[in-house]
């Protein structure tokens, strides 16, 4: 099935922000990519600000979505957070890249108010995911520890060309949630 215009605009833009940051992609360079004019790129997305909200809530959803319902009665909190890192884990393979929000988050201060307001609601969700998927666990693992170590562990593994730090993290969130279980 062929992707409608915007889609390719949005896969584009994301793939090239995940590589290059927010400032490393520009209209002209999405038109050039999909081959067309510049003004077909505004005509979907009229600002870059918009084109970044919609980059990012589209991810946002699209991940959020991928981790289940966190509070499944035939889950195990373990299993959540399993399938938590499992999705870092494949957002680094994705390209070498990272989560596209650890990208915005870092320069979150700097970004255009409609982008950064949709990475601010992608953290919010994704700690009220986890905050559901822990709740129950005696674990002192909290919903802003789990993103931290995930985040961390992403950024160590593309400095280092590496994933065994995003492995490291998964296999020891994943014991400490099983020990108290």
């Amino acid at each position: 099935m062929l992707k409608s215009r915007a889609e390719q605009i949005l896969d584009y833009a994301e793939r090239e922000i995940r590589k290059n940051g927010f400032d490393g992609v520009s209209f002209r360079d999405i038109a050039e990519a999909i081959g067309v004019k510049s003004a077909s790129i505004h005509y979907y997305f009229p600002t870059k600000a918009e084109l970044g909200a919609e980059v990012t809530s589209r991810y946002a959803n699209r991940f959020i979505n991928s981790l289940g319902a966190p509070d499944d009665p035939s889950e195990t909190a373990s299993d959540r957070l399993l399938r938590l890192a499992d999705g870092y884990i494949e957002a680094y393979r994705v390209e070498s890249s990272t989560c596209l929000c650890a990208v915005l988050g870092s320069i979150a201060t700097h970004l255009p108010e409609g982008t950064s307001d949709a990475v601010r609601a992608f953290y919010n969700r994704l700690r009220d995911w986890l905050s559901k998927a822990l709740a129950g666990n005696k674990t002192t693992l909290t919903p802003n520890l789990v993103v931290a170590l995930f985040q961390g562990a992403m950024v160590l593994s593309l400095t280092t060309g590496d994933e065994t730090p995003l492995l490291e993290a998964r296999q020891h969130v994943v014991s400490c949630v099983a020990q108290i279980a």
